[in-house]
């Protein structure tokens, strides 16, 4: 998925991209963990979002995680 098909997603600090183990990509929003305001997985591309801030460089936020296991 590009930048442009993630929106704000894609340079978001409070953004957390998850990948399974199918090589699916998912932009989670870690700022739904605590603000009930939030979607975790909003549906993308998100063109304005009250809780966006620019990822300073090297951000850990835009670390690629494995997705927990399916059960």
């Amino acid at each position: 998925m590009t930048e442009h098909e993630a929106g704000l997603c894609a340079t978001c600090e409070w953004v957390q991209i998850v990948e399974n183990r199918r090589g699916s990509v998912f932009y989670r929003c870690r700022r739904a963990d605590t603000d009930p305001r939030f979607v975790r997985y909003p549906p993308l591309p998100v063109l304005n979002c009250p809780g966006y801030e620019l990822a300073s460089a090297g951000g850990a936020s835009r670390t690629r995680r494995p997705a927990p296991p399916d059960d």
